[in-house]
């Protein structure tokens, strides 16, 4: 057993002997609470591990979509207003070009050998 894991048992065994000398009617809320502080640690660090790989993940497909959307505004409004419709979708056509493009581009760029020698 790891230095780390006897550490835990020894706290856990301490958290339990405090339980213990406390009042029998405060012991319950005790115990849920010590239980909820565990669990709020555990939380914390699985959520920072995520907002880690989802910050490495990120890609610039969100122009995309906002692009699409923008194109499906601008259409319905192209039969209402016309000429907000229209630029509505010239901008939504532009926006998800340019959205794509820049997807390209990174991954262009993540798939690049490595030393940085590209296409010359």
């Amino acid at each position: 057993m790891s230095n780390t894991e006897q550490e835990i048992e020894r706290l856990v065994d301490e958290i339990n002997r405090s339980i213990q000398r406390s009042p029998p009617d405060q012991r319950h809320e005790l115990r849920s609470y010590a239980s909820s502080l565990v669990n709020d640690i555990a939380t914390e660090s699985s959520a920072q591990s995520n907002q880690i790989s989802a910050q490495t993940e990120r890609r610039p497909f969100g122009l995309v979509a906002a692009g699409l959307a923008l194109l499906v505004i601008g259409a319905g409004f192209a039969l209402i207003i016309p000429p907000i419709g229209l630029t509505l979708v010239a901008v939504g056509v532009l926006l998800a070009i340019w959205g794509g493009v820049a997807g390209w581009w990174v991954t262009r760029r993540e798939n690049a050998p490595a030393g940085g020698q590209g296409r010359r």
